[in-house]
């Protein structure tokens, strides 16, 4: 065997004009300048990647899912630099509190706590988890709406003392998933209580 490549067979070539066209100009004196209006006109092909019924092919395309509808750029696990920009914002949160004068009692620590911050992975977002201190129904509709009353003035007072070079838009955003667990043990303790009565009747 050799190891010399085969060169592709040549297609054959079209022919200049067709037969019709042909006997035109055998029947017939034509100016020169005149036949290439006659002449065969060459079918422009796009060139094929690939086959697309071939299973082979099929295999080396690339697919990438879907973006869900629920999709929330903060479930996401942060990368570093999400972490710290978080750390960041709360160091700033901490220091508007012993600083600052707050617009009103109802965003103050002692009737707001803070849970957590999560930033979005471009870092042009963030979502500042609070749950109000207080029991009381009315108190803590006091804490809700003066949060979204003096976000405009909160987020200021945050983004001077974080120093940050970019923009960031901040959220308060009320932690309901921190409250449902809080209840949730709280709902297990009482549990446990009647069943440590009952134990202690019995025996």
């Amino acid at each position: 065997m050799s190891n010399s490549t085969t060169k592709p067979k040549k297609l054959p070539k079209t022919p200049r004009y067709t037969p019709q066209n042909q006997q035109i100009l055998d029947e017939m004196m034509i100016p020169g300048p005149a036949l290439r209006f006659f002449k065969t006109k060459k079918e422009r092909k796009r060139p094929e990647m690939f086959d697309i019924a071939s299973s082979s092919s099929i295999e080396q395309l690339h697919t990438a899912p879907a973006r869900l509808v629920n999709f929330n750029e903060f479930d996401s696990a942060p990368n570093i630099a999400q972490q710290r920009l978080s750390e960041r914002l709360q160091r700033a949160i901490s220091t508007m509190y012993s600083m600052e004068n707050m617009p009103s009692q109802w965003v103050t620590p002692g009737f707001v706590d803070i849970r957590g911050v999560k930033v979005s992975r471009n870092l042009r977002k963030c979502q500042i988890l609070y749950e109000p201190s207080s029991t009381i129904k009315k108190e803590r509709g006091n804490v809700h709406r003066a949060l979204l009353d003096y976000t405009h003035l909160l987020s200021n007072m945050i983004r001077n003392h974080a120093q940050l070079k970019r923009p960031l838009s901040i959220k308060f955003v009320s932690d309901t998933n921190a409250k449902e667990l809080e209840d949730l043990f709280e709902k297990l303790s009482v549990l446990e209580k009647e069943q440590e009565e009952k134990d202690n009747l019995l025996n």
